[in-house]
């Protein structure tokens, strides 16, 4: 209940959308109960009607950099973060789906929406803009929180020998807390560049290793498989 507004940018692959997702799902809540879920693009009048239907929710936009690259997207979440309890959204542009407040039925299953609502909500965006694309302006930053997530290769290597032994794996196979440290060494000993590790590559290289077992394959084979592929 602090902000209205939670703006997570930074390089990908740092799992920003598991750690928001995981929060939420401790709180009690999924994707339809208590918070929905929105992915990829969105154009204004799309972000105008999605926080239409969930003004009293919790919207989690995921990898929906473009709704904020179009001015009338940033407005509306200007407006939706502000820092009031209660915020009025407007779309004052033409169309005959839109109506007057006092002319929109509830009860109407047409797709006409009011041209302003009251929205109660709150908003949580995930980006892998950097914080001088996602937030140009400074408007944001005067409405909601927002974080600049840019860690290092070894930070990235570091958390995952923290989690690596709570990854589920799409294979039914066992491994070690032991099994899984080895992934991560070799992906640790990788030459990358810098910044491009990624947690993406843990999940690939744990679940590299655990189909090259099963199916009978040598360490050196998954080893192979996990610097080339992972």
């Amino acid at each position: 209940n602090a902000t209205n507004a939670l703006f997570l940018g930074g390089r990908g692959g740092t799992g920003k959308t598991q750690t928001v997702e995981d929060m939420l799902h401790a709180a009690g809540m999924s994707d339809g109960e208590g918070y929905y879920k929105i992915t990829g693009s969105a154009t204004p009048t799309g972000i105008y009607r999605l926080l239409f239907q969930n003004r009293k929710e919790i919207l989690l936009f995921d990898d929906s950099d473009s709704a904020l690259v179009d001015q009338e997207g940033r407005n509306l979440f200007k407006a939706a973060s502000d820092t009031k309890k209660t915020r009025k959204i407007s779309w004052m542009k033409g169309g005959k789906n839109f109506v007057a407040p006092e002319d929109y039925d509830e009860e109407s299953d047409d797709d006409t929406l009011p041209r302003s609502f009251d929205f109660t909500g709150k908003i949580i965006f995930i980006s892998n803009l950097p914080l001088n694309k996602l937030d140009p302006d400074g408007a944001l930053r005067t409405r909601g929180y927002v974080i600049n997530i840019d860690p290092t290769n070894e930070e990235i290597y570091d958390f995952m020998d923290k989690i690596a032994d709570k990854i589920n794996l799409d294979v039914n196979y066992p491994l070690s807390k032991k099994d899984r440290m080895e992934v991560v060494d070799i992906l640790r000993a990788r030459k990358i560049g810098d910044k491009t590790a990624n947690l993406r590559s843990l999940v690939r290289g744990l679940n590299t290793r655990a189909g090259v077992e099963l199916s009978g394959g040598s360490a050196e084979e998954w080893k192979k498989f996990v610097k080339m592929f992972a």
